[in-house]
């Protein structure tokens, strides 16, 4: 996004982390394994530690869900909407889901990278095309934003369009 480290933290004004642990037990009964449902993070960033040999993470592609194979002594990356929002939709919010595994069971650890809820976010002026001006998305405050969110539970990337201009908050 040509935006230096110091600058995106002073755009989340106080950086807040939040920490889950996820355990997906086997699939050998499946009416009682919940994984999560399709989703894109309300967050900035997140970075997941998955199991090393057992996967579950898949991603959407293509209207295609693709496995995220876990690989040793590494994390995984994911875009999230508040960087859709500040890119004008240049860096688009990852779909996607947790599965449970038949075999074994499978733990992953999320970081959340999110802003204050008083942080108000907006289209970084540079992500604008010059030709054709287009905004996309509006300016929102993060709480309010998190709670529309909240409020949609997990239903793919459907509350980012809140966040889109011409829709109501």
């Amino acid at each position: 996004m040509r935006i230096d480290k110091e600058a995106l933290i002073g755009l989340q004004k106080q950086l807040v982390h939040c920490y889950r642990v996820n355990y997906y037990p086997p699939r050998s009964k499946p009416d009682q394994v919940l994984g999560a449902s399709p989703h894109s993070d309300n967050s900035t960033i997140t970075i997941l530690m998955q199991d090393n040999d057992v996967c579950g993470l898949h991603i959407k592609h293509s209207n295609e869900w693709v496995p995220v194979n876990p690989i040793p002594n590494s994390l995984v990356v994911i875009v999230s909407d508040v960087v859709e929002i500040w890119s004008n939709g240049k860096y688009k919010s990852i779909e996607h889901r947790a599965v449970a595994n038949y075999n074994k069971a499978r733990i992953s650890y999320a970081t959340f990278l999110i802003p204050h809820n008083e942080v108000e976010i907006e289209l970084l002026d540079h992500m604008i095309n010059p030709k054709t001006k287009q905004q996309i998305y509006k300016k929102v405050k993060y709480g309010e934003y998190l709670r529309s969110s909240m409020k949609r539970k997990m239903e793919g990337k459907a509350h980012i369009n809140m966040a889109k201009v011409g829709t109501l908050a």
